[in-house]
């Protein structure tokens, strides 16, 4: 049942989808992911084609509170405020997730943008931006059954001279010990790239995400130069302030109350 949802989530997202694709992300044989697209087909959420399946026509519509996370307002109120940090004519790199999605259907409003990205779920907004998209090939996975990305093991050899004014991305966990953490491997090779092409990383984060840990160390807090947060813990205010880095709260007058009280 759990794939059977994870194929449902991967169809409302890319609308169309391959049998392989399906093998190579669940590990599975093509007989088995043929019985669960029969399975799907039979209740009416997609129709099969040649090699793969589509997201029905008339899919029924899936309740707000089942959005996959991507109704989550903290995300959108993150995406909005990095817009401001951006200008026209700005060379970019857009990570990966959820936030990184919903920012790439906001850069429409800028003119003459450069994108780098390894974005796939954003590809077709970034398209339809208009900007000059630069994508980062590599092995392609999804860390949330949702979006997906693409990563070379070395990065550098993908563009070795490759330099962007701006970087912004998404993190899974940030710990005050073990920095940046994502729970694949896969997804570290990018953050561990970061630091050499850009400028300045801006770092959207929600508050949940602090004082989360996952396997894998992406980065050091060092390596970045602005977090955009909804709310930022006393403890890593003060962190970041020791190392200069720039911090963007959403509601910054709950954020001065904050500091106030634990400064006193």
């Amino acid at each position: 049942m759990k794939r059977i949802d994870e194929i449902k989530n991967l169809l409302l997202t890319r609308k169309e989808i391959s049998v392989q694709q399906l093998c190579s992300y669940f590990k599975v044989s093509a007989v088995s992911i043929r019985k669960d697209l029969t399975k799907l087909e039979e209740e009416g959420f997609l129709k099969r084609v040649y090699g793969g399946a589509v997201l029905a026509e008339h899919t029924p519509s899936i309740p707000k509170s089942c959005d996959f996370g991507f109704d989550n307002p903290i995300f959108y109120q993150l995406a909005e405020y990095a817009c401001s940090c951006i200008c026209d004519g700005d060379i970019i790199f857009l990570g990966s997730g959820r936030t990184c999605c919903i920012l790439a259907k906001l850069l429409h409003k800028f003119s003459n943008l450069s994108v780098v990205t390894n974005n796939l779920t954003a590809l077709d907004d970034l398209l339809a931006s208009g900007a000059r998209i630069y994508l980062i090939g590599g092995e392609v996975t999804s860390t949330d059954g949702i979006t997906l990305f693409s990563s070379p093991e070395n990065p550098a050899h993908f563009a070795p001279n490759i330099r962007v004014n701006k970087a912004f991305t998404s993190i899974y966990g940030i710990d005050l010990n073990k920095g940046l953490t994502v729970n694949s491997i896969i997804s570290t090779y990018i953050y561990r790239y970061l630091p050499t092409i850009a400028n300045k990383w801006y770092l959207m984060v929600s508050s949940d995400k602090f004082n989360k840990l996952s396997m894998y160390s992406a980065a050091d807090l060092q390596d970045v130069d602005c977090i955009i947060t909804d709310r930022c813990p006393p403890e890593y205010s003060k962190l970041f302030r020791a190392h200069q880095i720039e911090v963007k709260v959403l509601n910054a007058e709950d954020e001065r109350i904050t500091h106030e009280t634990t400064d006193s």
